[in-house]
Order: C-alpha cells, then sequence, then structure tokens
C-alpha cells in the first residue's frame, strides 16, 4: 500500500504527487527539526514512482536532520550519484545486500562496490549482513559475501551497514574476525536483548526501526532499553516497515518521527534531547556532518 499524501491513481500506480503530508503527521505526533533517518532507500522509492530529488527538497524545506541513503546493489549506488545535490545533508552508502547474493554475477557486483568506494564518496559499506530468514543464496555465499565486504570496510575505513535477520551468532563471529576500525550500525535490529552488548562489544550502534512502535514488540523494546544513549540510531528502512499507525502504507524518512515519539516515551526522555542525542551519535559515527545540516523549521 502507498501513505496517504503520495496519491494513488486509477490503475494503483504511485502518481508525481510528492506531498509529504506533514499537516498529517504534525497532527498525530511531534514533529522537531533536525530529526535524522539512519537508513532510507532513495532508489526503492524511485522504484515505488517517487522522485527521490522532489523528495529530498521537501524534507529540507520541513527541517529533517541528515539521512543515510542506503543502496543494496552497485546498480542502485550508480543512480544515487547527484542526490547530495538536492540534499546536503545526506550520507551515501554502497553495498550488497542478502538479497542480491543469489546472482551470478556476483563477484563482479564485490569487485565494482571496491570500485566505487575508490572513486566516489562514500560514508559507510552497506547494506550487507547475512539472512538466514530467507534463503536468498546458500549460507556459505552469503558468508563469503559478507566477509568480503567488512574486509572492504576495513581496508576503506569506513563504517559498515549491518543486516542480520536470525543470524546473530554467524554475524557476531565475523565482525569480531573483522576487526573494524569504525565499527558500524546493526540496522533494524531484531535480535534479543541479550544479544544488545555483544554487537555493543563489536563497536556497533543499534539503529531501531518502525516496527518498534508495534505493540507487539515486547522483546525489541527490552532491548532498546539496553542501548546505552551514546550508541542509539533511529532509522525508517523506507519505503519499507512503515511505523504505527501506517503500518502496510509506503514509508519515507519524514515518517521516523513516529518512532522518535515512541523511544522518546520508552527511554523517559525528552523527545528534544533524543533528537540531539541521535543527531549527535549520527555524526560521530560517519564523521563530520554533511553541509547545511542545521536548516530551521
Amino acid at each position: 500500500m502507498v501513505a496517504e499524501g503520495w496519491g494513488i491513481g486509477n490503475t494503483g500506480a504511485v502518481t508525481k504527487k510528492t506531498s509529504l503530508d506533514m499537516a498529517r503527521i504534525t497532527g498525530e505526533t511531534a514533529w522537531i527539526p533536525g530529526m535524522i533517518d539512519s537508513h532510507f532507500h532513495s532508489q526503492a522509492l524511485a522504484d515505488q514512482g517517487i522522485d527521490p530529488r522532489k523528495l529530498l527538497e521537501e524534507l529540507a524545506r520541513h527541517g529533517m536532520g541528515p539521512l543515510v541513503d542506503v543502496a543494496i546493489t552497485p546498480e542502485d549506488t550508480a543512480r544515487t550519484g547527484d542526490l547530495p545535490a538536492h540534499y546536503p545533508g545526506l550520507y551515501r552508502s554502497c553495498g550488497l545486500h542478502p538479497v542480491a547474493s543469489g546472482r551470478q554475477d556476483w563477484r563482479d557486483a564485490l569487485d565494482l562496490i571496491g570500485r566505487n568506494l575508490s572513486e566516489g564518496t562514500f560514508s559507510a559499506l552497506g547494506e550487507t549482513g547475512l539472512d538466514w530468514y530467507r534463503a536468498y543464496a546458500p549460507r556459505e555465499r552469503q558468508q563469503e559475501i559478507f566477509q568480503a565486504q567488512l574486509s572492504l570496510a576495513s581496508s576503506h575505513n569506513l563504517p559498515v551497514i549491518v543486516h542480520n535477520r536470525e543470524a546473530d551468532q554467524d554475524c557476531l563471529e565475523a565482525l569480531r574476525k573483522a576487526d573494524l576500525p569504525r565499527g558500524g550500525i546493526m540496522h533494524c535490529f531484531s535480535s534479543p536483548p541479550d544479544r544488545v552488548a555483544a554487537f555493543l562489544d563489536e563497536g556497533m550502534y543499534i539503529s531501531f526501526a518502525g516496527n518498534i512502535t508495534f505493540p507487539s514488540a515486547r522483546e525489541l523494546r527490552e532491548a532498546l532499553l539496553r542501548v546505552p544513549a551514546d550508541r542509539l540510531l533511529l532509522e525508517t528502512d523506507a519505503p519499507f516497515l512503515s511505523p504505527h499507525p501506517h503500518r502496510g502504507r509506503l514509508n519515507h524518512p519524514a515518517m521516523v518521527a513516529f518512532t522518535y515519539a515512541t523511544v522518546a516515551d520508552l527511554r523517559g526522555q525528552h523527545l528534544q534531547d533524543l533528537v540531539r542525542q541521535v543527531a549527535a551519535n549520527l555524526e560521530a559515527l560517519l564523521g563530520e556532518a554533511p553541509l547545511n545540516t542545521s536548516r530551521g523549521g
């Protein structure tokens, strides 16, 4: 389904309408300029018919903070090249997601990622990782691809953005062997609460997405309370995983406001303080913040 405010034509296709419907968002939850989104996919939004350039320009007008645009294939990376011109507060990543591990040219894709990292401007490697929930490829291949990208992250002195689904122990072992100089992000954290400390020990930040707003997310909420303030990040994973009460609709970075509200409530923290802390965490991990990220609302 598509989020209200984007518009759907008679055929069910997404139209060119690009309003974020901020009136609806601000009517349902608090909006504070400077909220960041540590993980969204501009090209998945483009594949839904959304122009990411217009989207980014509108987010900037509403005072959105820095964003991390996460590529899942080298082809996605190529399509994001000019986006920082439309949103100076944009970090870019480059990686091969487990969903792409079944492609026949995966070795060529890894080589291309290495060349992209050498020739382009990227703040992180990813999305990479392991997914034992869905058999995108045999585990041995997924592990080889993950380990190769961890090596690239280490050699390029980049943090890594990790997808982990039901592969906690194997992810941890790979991270320990990699000994990453700058750690990274456990994206859309979904592991049991007792795994938080182990990932923190490997230098990872813990990022929570819209699923923490789901009333049934009891273990996830317990995990949140175990994350130190200076290692916490928040994300949308847009266009996927919309927060409550918009579950099932197309997601976009401004929807992270619902996640911020839930996390502030669970942690007993003032929302403004949470916004400042999470923004500082992203800057600490990825380096100097992109230019022009301080915008009024």
